[in-house]
């Protein structure tokens, strides 16, 4: 199975980051039943309690300059991301770029790294 994220990207070469539903994956349970359930599901849960048709995975290419940048792998950063009830979001650079950083700097803040 090729992953969807890297082909995009191979693809798509001048992008940065893009915007998606999130996919079904496989995952194991306590009593090691294997059942399919979204992608970044418990990601999803600590966003605390919303309806699953708003949610979305931004996925960032980490770009060269960046300490976790790496030529050989081109890392990508898969992010949980809660719609608003009526809200679109463009999937292109000029709109998913920003909120890239805004998460990035929401974060930092919030681990006392940025102040």
């Amino acid at each position: 199975m090729t992953d969807q994220d890297a082909q995009f990207f191979a693809d798509h070469p001048d992008r940065r980051a893009r915007i998606r539903l999130p996919a079904k994956e496989f995952a194991k349970n306590r009593q090691r039943a294997v059942g399919v359930v979204d992608e970044m599901e418990a990601e999803f849960r600590t966003l605390g309690d919303h309806n699953r048709d708003r949610r979305r995975v931004l996925v960032w290419r980490v770009p060269e300059g960046n300490p976790f940048y790496d030529p050989a792998r081109r890392p990508l950063l898969k992010i949980p991301f809660l719609l608003f009830a009526d809200e679109t979001v463009e999937d292109n650079d000029e709109v998913l770029l920003p909120l890239v950083h805004q998460i990035m700097v929401d974060a930092a803040k919030e681990h006392g790294m940025v102040r």
